[in-house]
């Protein structure tokens, strides 16, 4: 088996396991309340730099406010899968792209990189984990708040 790097000292299984749950449902509940679809996040008009502004004084005001930060969440999360690896051994951003953005199966995945079972569980994993390390920029980027996904080492 081939050697990754996937940052020192975290858990793996854990890491992927938090993020595979915050891809599934986080982000999801993101792009509802983003009044986004999936499909939107592969659009061309998709910025690079976030919205940022004080936040309002009125309600509706505050409203936009927390439907842009929903926004620049869904873009960050976007942007972090984008500039994952992607090639032939490491096809990291084909399997979180085709999970997430383009909701396949499992097997679906699988087929399409062509790789077995056993071995698409390792990439899916090293996927998920390098997807932790990437989030990292993307929230700092689109000064947004999510979560830490990474699982120290114990």
């Amino acid at each position: 088996m081939e050697n990754v790097n996937l940052g020192v000292g975290i858990d793996q299984r854990a890491t992927a396991r938090k993020v595979r749950i915050f891809l599934k449902y986080t982000f999801s509940d993101y792009l509802i309340k983003a009044g986004y679809h999936r499909t939107d996040l592969t659009s061309p008009q998709l910025d690079v730099v976030g919205i940022s502004a004080h936040s309002g004084s009125n309600s509706a005001e505050s409203k936009m406010m927390r439907i842009f930060d929903m926004q620049n969440r869904c873009k960050a999360v976007y942007h972090a899968i984008s500039c994952c690896k992607d090639s032939s051994k490491q096809p990291f951003r084909t399997i979180l792209k085709s999970l997430y953005i383009d909701e396949l199966e499992d097997w679906q995945v699988a087929d399409k990189i062509g790789y077995s079972d056993s071995r698409y569980d390792d990439l899916k994993r090293y996927a998920l984990c390098q997807f932790a390390d990437a989030i990292d920029t993307w929230k700092t980027l689109y000064e947004v708040n999510i979560p830490d996904l990474k699982v120290p080492e114990k």
